[in-house]
């Protein structure tokens, strides 16, 4: 019974590193450093936000908005939730539209 116990602690101990650690990082831009029609989407949709909420970017022209990828995850209880999702909606439009550059968080 000793031995078991051990066993399902250590199991649990080594776990638990590997799950602190799984978090993404995703890459983030800045909003001023967005094309002028991003910067007027993410205003827009910047005060619908609120705790959690984010938005990701992704454009290969700063003038040809069909070259450009914009998604936010608004209605999420967890920011890292949030940041998932807006990447993989932002994601989605960049295959489509076939925008080569990735998909970025707006924001810190």
């Amino acid at each position: 019974m000793r031995y078991s116990v051990l066993g399902i602690a250590l199991l649990i101990c080594g776990w638990l590193p590997a799950t602190l650690n799984a978090a993404e990082e995703h890459p983030h831009i800045a909003a001023e450093l967005l094309p002028m029609s991003l910067q007027t989407s993410w205003n827009a949709n910047k005060p619908n936000l609120g705790k959690f909420g984010q938005c990701a970017a992704a454009f290969d022209s700063r003038t040809d908005d069909s070259k450009m990828a914009f998604a936010c995850s608004i209605y999420v209880k967890l920011s890292a939730v949030a940041q998932r999702k807006a990447i993989q909606h932002c994601d989605e439009q960049r295959e489509a539209r076939h925008i080569k550059a990735p998909c970025q968080l707006i924001g810190n």
